[in-house]
């Protein structure tokens, strides 16, 4: 899809119709599979009430089911324009904000945005590879003006100038490719365990990996990887290839997004915003509308109810 406006966006979807057919499209552009019975290929019929019906199983189906459309009654057209600002906009969109431009209920917009969030996450992921920045990140609020007894030590044992304390600042982890893909996530903690666990299941054992002078990251070596590093400490930012400036500009990138847009995001569901932020980064060649169509790409089995999103674990 080429890139296009606003304008052209409301064109293109202007009806429900215009919406499931770009749908059926982006979902079974291979051949249809059954949302019930899983075959691949079916042959279906079309029901006068607008179903399909398996030839295989028997049972009705529409091309919203089994994905994050199911069971919403919010229209096709509300849909595709909050998954557009939340692709496009280069920060993200509010659930208030949203609410005002499709017309539904701040509480509506913000289960939607966590169910468009939900799809970006990466289910399967490629390692890593060449030369690859890892650093870590403290998200949320500052201990500036806290009462002295309220402010606790971070979660590395570090005082709370730079990395912020445990009650008031999440974790999180940015592993990213010299010119290519970022990997984010959101942590407990940025001890060695972790920091080694992450390194293993994202990093191919034959990458160089640059950090700053965060103590756990000499434990690198130890497990086979090749290691330079910066002493952030000194004011030493560069030291011949090694730096962490692609993951620190995310960073800079990120907590902007997350304080100007949002203003704040409880620990149980920063990973979510973290996946959003990082879609957009790992898309940022691409247009408008070729990343409103690459989110359509993950789509199938990624349903979230309601319940399950408020009980997830912080």
């Amino acid at each position: 899809m080429e890139a296009f406006n606003l304008i052209q966006f409301y064109d293109s979807f202007a009806t429900e119709e215009q919406c499931q057919k770009f749908l059926f499209e982006q979902r079974w552009s291979d051949g249809v599979t059954c949302p019930k019975c899983g075959e691949i290929g079916i042959k279906y019929y079309k029901l006068a009430s607008g179903r399909m019906k398996c030839a295989s199983c028997r049972n009705p189906f529409t091309v919203r089911m089994g994905i994050i459309f199911e069971e919403s009654p919010v229209p096709l057209r509300k849909w595709f324009l909050a998954i557009y600002l939340c692709t496009s906009l280069k920060k993200g969109v509010s659930s208030i904000q949203l609410s005002k431009y499709i017309g539904v209920t701040q509480k509506t917009a913000w289960f939607m945005l966590q169910r468009i969030r939900h799809v970006f996450e990466t289910g399967s992921f490629e390692k890593l590879t060449g030369e690859v920045e890892m650093d870590e990140a403290y998200i949320g609020g500052s201990d500036k003006y806290k009462h002295h007894n309220k402010k606790l030590k971070t979660l590395t044992g570090k005082g709370a100038q730079g990395h912020g304390s445990k009650n008031s600042k999440a974790p999180v982890v940015g592993m990213v490719e010299r010119g290519g893909r970022l990997r984010v996530i959101a942590t407990k903690d940025t001890g060695s365990a972790t920091l080694m666990n992450l390194a293993r299941k994202n990093i191919a054992i034959d990458a160089t990996i640059y950090t700053d002078e965060h103590m756990p990251y000499r434990t690198l070596p130890k497990i086979g990887f090749k290691h330079e590093s910066v002493n952030h400490g000194v004011k030493e930012f560069v030291n011949g290839m090694a730096s962490t400036n692609t993951a620190e500009g995310f960073w800079s990138h990120l907590k902007r997004g997350i304080n100007g847009i949002y203003h704040h995001v409880s620990a149980k569901h920063l990973q979510l915003y973290c996946d959003e932020y990082t879609f957009r980064w790992n898309t940022r060649e691409l247009t408008d509308g070729e990343r409103f169509e690459v989110w359509f790409d993950n789509i199938d089995g990624k349903r979230l109810m309601y319940r399950n999103l408020i009980c997830r674990r912080s």
